[in-house]
C-alpha cells in the first residue's frame, strides 16, 4: 500500500491522528524545554516562513504563488523533524529535541486544520 501525504489532512480520522501528533507534539516540546522556550516556539513558528515568502505576491489568501510552494511543501515535511530528532537522539542535545517536536507540532497542527502539502498552482492538494 502506497503512502498518501493528502490523507492525514482530508479524511477525518486523519486529522484527528494530525490532531494528536500535534498536540502531543508541543505538549512534549514544553515539558521538554519549558513553556517559555524560545526554541519551542521559534521552531513551531519556523514552517510559516514559506508564508511570508510569498505572502505579496499571493493571488488570494488561499493559494500561494508558484515561487513559494517548494519552500512551503519542504518545510512543511515531517523529515525536517524527523532529521532534528535523529540528530537530537545522535548528538544528545536536548535543544535539538525541543526544536524537532516543536515543528512536528506545527505541522500536525496544521493538517488537523485541513492544511497539507500544496500542489504547483499553490492550492491545498
Amino acid at each position: 500500500m502506497r503512502y498518501d501525504a493528502r490523507w492525514s489532512h482530508r479524511h477525518p480520522a486523519g486529522r484527528l491522528v494530525s490532531l494528536g501528533v500535534g498536540v502531543g507534539a508541543l505538549t512534549a516540546a514544553v515539558a521538554l524545554g519549558g513553556r517559555r522556550s524560545r526554541t519551542v516556539w521559534t521552531a513551531a513558528v519556523a514552517p510559516d516562513v514559506a508564508l511570508l515568502i510569498g505572502i505579496t505576491a499571493a493571488p488570494s489568501w488561499k493559494q500561494l504563488p508558484p515561487y513559494a510552494v517548494r519552500p512551503y511543501n519542504v518545510l512543511h515535511s515531517p523529515a525536517v523533524p524527523a532529521v532534528l530528532l535523529t540528530a537530537a537522539l545522535l548528538a544528545r542535545d536536548r535543544r535539538l529535541a525541543v526544536a524537532g517536536l516543536g515543528w512536528l507540532g506545527h505541522i500536525g497542527w496544521d493538517r488537523a486544520w485541513g492544511y497539507g502539502p500544496r500542489g504547483r498552482d499553490g492550492y491545498v492538494l
